[in-house]
Parts: structure tokens; C-alpha cells; sequence
């Protein structure tokens, strides 16, 4: 894995974190306030379910696409060997994920976003398919550190906590099989 993805790679640069992750937020819809909070210095939410489930849905999209992009990779046969089982793994704790979010939207009487039917994604070879799975990564640890102070009720905030840990184990994998600083 020599690096990410760049025009030096022939791809075209990667979106920048915050415009990534507002954009699949946009596109499943999540509530106003939650993108606003995303796009810059927000204000605190008002306390109740209603902040708590407009911070699921925003979650909850940026799973569906985390499973989404390994999966493709996954039926490409793009990761190598020894990250395959990685690649497995984290799939496997995104679809952890979001079943757990699934299960707390529906229990608070909640409708959870459904996955989209295409993501459009684009690699060819697996320096690219890595370096967007940093991207999902780095976009739900960043996604999740700016929410998390946010939730309010202490279930979700344990689950959020713990799912935060994974998505920083999961980019701290992806740096350093592409050479990047982790520290």
C-alpha cells in the first residue's frame, strides 16, 4: 500500500472530510439541526429524543455506508490477503452498529433511514478501496466525537462511546497499512 488516494494515483482527490460526511448526511435526510451542527461551530441541541434520534439518523447513514463500501470491496476482491480479514471485521462491526442504532430508533418509536440503493463508488485498485475506507472512518470518528456531546440519554451515549472506540481502531488500521501518521 504506497499511499492514498490522489491525482498523482489518477483518481481524483478525495472530497474533504466535512463535505463527505455532509453529503451522505444530506442525502438520507438527516434533520437540519444535526447538519448544521456538522457544518460548523454549532449550538447544543435542545434536550430530549428529539436531538437523540436526529443524531441516530445521522449515525445510522454514515454506517449504512461504511457496510456498503466494504462490502463492495469485499465482492471486488480488492483487499489483499492479509487486510481481508480487517476488511471482514469491520463490516462486521458497522453491521453491529447499526443494528444496535436500528434497535434504539425503534424502541424510542423512531423510523431509522434505510440504506441507499447505490453509493457510486469508485476504486480500481486497493490502494484506492483502503484509502476510502480511512475516509468512512475518519468521517465517523469525527461524525461521532462532534454528536457525542450532544446525546442525551445515557443508553445511547454508552453505545455511541463504544462504537466511537471501534471507529477510531478501524482508522488507526487504515493509517498504518497506508504509511500515515497515527499520532
Amino acid at each position: 500500500m504506497s499511499g492514498v488516494v490522489g491525482a498523482a494515483s489518477g483518481v481524483a482527490s478525495p472530497v474533504p472530510r466535512r463535505a463527505f460526511v455532509l453529503r451522505i448526511a444530506r442525502a438520507a435526510g438527516v434533520a437540519p439541526a444535526v447538519l448544521a451542527f456538522l457544518d460548523g461551530p454549532g449550538k447544543a441541541f435542545p434536550r430530549g429524543e428529539e436531538t437523540d434520534l436526529s443524531i441516530l439518523y445521522a449515525a445510522l447513514t454514515i454506517e449504512h455506508h461504511a457496510i456498503a463500501l466494504y462490502g463492495a470491496g469485499l465482492r471486488a476482491a480488492l483487499f489483499p490477503p492479509g487486510l481481508k480479514s480487517h476488511a471482514v471485521e469491520f463490516r462486521g462491526d458497522h453491521l453491529g452498529h447499526r443494528d444496535t442504532q436500528i434497535a434504539v430508533v425503534e424502541e424510542r418509536g423512531g423510523r431509522p433511514p434505510a440504506a441507499l440503493a447505490r453509493y457510486g463508488f469508485r476504486f480500481s485498485t486497493a490502494d484506492d478501496l483502503i484509502a476510502q475506507a480511512l475516509e468512512i472512518e475518519i468521517a465517523a470518528q469525527e461524525a461521532y466525537t462532534a454528536l457525542i456531546s450532544q446525546i442525551r440519554t445515557k443508553d445511547y451515549l454508552l453505545s455511541a462511546a463504544f462504537i466511537l472506540v471501534d471507529e477510531v481502531r478501524h482508522m488507526t488500521v487504515w493509517k498504518r497499512v497506508l504509511g500515515l501518521k497515527i499520532y
